[in-house]
């Protein structure tokens, strides 16, 4: 299963979540944050409503990885950390800690049908990334971290309607990685 599968799995989501909540609601969604911790407790992130989790195998690069994804949707947005264990081999090599962590940068890129950039941020800066999820237009906010231990990312998705600049921004800076 690649990255992709796991965000077609959340706008699916999504996408159920969407409809009921216009339903009842009939406004712009409310937002609820709550702070939790996820990643085995590798990472604390306020989210803006209940938090569901999901497990799944992800291949990345030659790599098959045990990857954890809590999400949070708010309408047709998504709210999500995703975390994986390194396995021993990984964790003890710096070189294949760097590529697994760009392979993860890329996959975003390519969830959204973008050309990736020239030059790639450092861990944990911001990364938007314009492009088309599930057909539809949209766009991510995204950070991106490489442990010792774990591959981390944390990431809000959305299209412009539905996802406000700032509650993306608001999520990304929630985001703590624990000691």
């Amino acid at each position: 299963m690649t990255i992709s599968s796991l965000f077609r799995f959340m706008f699916k989501k999504a996408g159920a979540i969407a409809g009921l909540a216009l339903l009842v609601a009939a406004c712009s969604p409310a937002y609820n944050w709550r702070e939790v911790d996820v990643a085995d407790g590798h990472v604390r992130a306020a989210f803006p409503d209940r938090v569901m989790t999901d497990t799944r195998d992800l291949k990345l690069d030659t790599h098959t990885l045990r990857f954890t994804l809590a999400t949070a949707n708010v309408g047709e947005a998504v709210f999500a950390v995703g975390s994986a264990p390194l396995p021993p081999d990984i964790a003890a090599d710096p070189v294949a800690r760097r590529a697994l962590g760009m392979a993860l940068m890329r996959s975003l890129y390519t969830n959204m049908q973008a050309m990736p950039p020239m030059e790639w941020p450092p861990y944990g800066e911001v990364i938007e990334v314009h492009g088309k999820a599930m057909g539809k237009p949209g766009w991510l906010q995204a950070k991106v971290w490489v442990t010792d231990t774990m591959l981390i990312e944390a990431v809000a998705a959305g299209t412009q309607e539905s996802l406000p600049a700032e509650r993306a921004r608001e999520f990304l800076r929630s985001v703590v990685i624990k000691p």
